[in-house]
């Protein structure tokens, strides 16, 4: 057992007045023997605060921030902006207005916002990396040293430019970890709670309930499922707009997701993706399937594995890809493969952790290469969302000064 690692607040808060990341050194050194997470919210919030918009862009982040400086310009009542928020449609998100309108009460300044949404997102991601860390017990280098980065940058701390969705998928993945890793059925309020965060996640919470009530032990349906979804796995959109009228109201609101206009403009934004990105977004998908192969062969053929808690955590991996293969199709509905890669990966670290075999070559340089490939593409995502007054500034500076060059764009200018 790993002893607890105490910090010293007093110490920890000075040091991180004059440079966050100067005090995230001893966290990031004696990670998952921390258990006080409040240096670790401290570090998110200032994330938050650090957060780079770049006018125009139009990313789903500036919007966020010009509905923050409207609400806080005309005081809108609580009453008066949640009735314009849902006179749409029937809707169940509520996370996002809620802290919005919150926030609007007291400043217009979008750098709060952020750092309130980094703040809760902060908790779960960091909530899960701590958790996951304690899980392994063997040496942490290597393919298992990989995968863990990995899920780190799967869904990272920048996701809150799509602040509804992803931490909506951050939630649900801690809410299901902490009930099969760490075996609290407290956790169902964190699967529960993220369908009021985006109501996307009515649809995992469903396969959930099924797989719950429904159990199976054999894990052959769900490897042969998989496989089926991966290479045939494509949906009629005629036929998922009929079903789509048999949904609840919030989810038919949806529909526009399915429109022709919609699945044109998506499919064209996609076209106009850099060579770079395709290829990170095809080595992320194959390694993924190499992953399911490397662990259904060699756990489960090969050693004739056991039922236990990695077993439930790959048959809910092999679940979830199997939906998120068949909704690739949708505009939109690739979002639930984020879902689905962080619970196989953590499945692989799980199962690295519980073996005894020395794992070939081959296998092992495969997966390696692959997921330090996607990981620095992921890692060059984020500086589009960082500045350099992330790494020099501190929380009083950088509420003093918004920037608004992302570090990839200070990087290319001194090149």
């Amino acid at each position: 057992m790993r002893a607890i690692k105490k910090v010293n607040l007093s110490a920890y808060v000075w040091v991180w007045l004059v440079n966050p990341l100067l005090a995230a050194l001893p966290l990031m050194r004696d990670f998952g023997r921390q258990r006080n997470m409040l240096p670790f919210l401290l570090l998110s919030f200032f994330f938050g605060l650090s957060f780079v918009l770049v006018p125009g862009s139009g990313i789903d982040a500036t919007r966020y921030a010009a509905e923050l400086a409207f609400h806080h310009e005309a005081g809108t009542s609580f009453s008066k902006y949640i009735g314009g928020v849902y006179s749409e449609g029937s809707k169940v998100d509520l996370y996002q207005p809620l802290v919005t309108w919150t926030v609007s009460r007291f400043t217009g300044n979008y750098q709060w916002l952020f750092g309130m949404f980094s703040l809760v997102f902060g908790y779960f991601w960091f909530k899960v990396l701590l958790l996951i860390r304690q899980q392994i017990r063997i040496p942490f280098r290597g393919l298992v040293l990989a995968a863990f980065l990995l899920v780190a940058l799967i869904n990272p701390i920048w996701s809150i430019n799509g602040v509804r969705m992803w931490t909506a998928v951050q939630m649900f993945f801690y809410g299901l970890l902490v009930f099969h890793v760490q075996g609290q059925k407290k956790a169902w309020i964190w699967l529960v709670l993220p369908v009021f965060v985006h109501f996307s996640l009515a649809f995992p919470l469903a396969l959930y309930l099924v797989l719950r009530f429904v159990p199976v032990r054999s894990v052959q349906p769900f490897f042969y499922g998989y496989l089926a979804t991966f290479f045939v796995g494509e949906l009629d959109l005629d036929l998922v707009r009929s079903y789509f009228e048999l949904l609840p109201g919030f989810l038919q609101s949806r529909k526009a997701y399915l429109n022709e206009a919609y699945v044109e403009q998506i499919a064209k934004a996609d076209k106009n993706l850099g060579t770079h990105v395709l290829v990170a977004k095809f080595l992320q998908r194959y390694s993924m399937v190499a992953t399911v192969l490397f662990i259904y062969y060699f756990y489960y053929v090969r050693s004739r594995l056991r039922l236990g808690k990695p077993h439930t955590v790959f048959v809910l991996a092999l679940l979830y890809s199997s939906f998120s293969n068949l909704l690739l199709q949708i505009p939109s509905g690739g979002r639930y493969i984020v879902l689905s890669n962080l619970l196989l990966l953590v499945s692989l670290i799980y199962f690295l952790s519980e073996s005894n075999f020395r794992i070939p070559a081959v296998w092992k340089y495969l997966l390696l290469v692959s997921f330090s490939l996607v990981g620095i593409f992921k890692i060059r995502e984020g500086f589009d969302f960082i500045g350099i007054f992330f790494i020099i500034g501190n929380p009083v500076i950088n509420l003093l000064v918004q920037d608004t060059t992302p570090l990839i764009v200070f990087i290319k200018s001194l090149l």
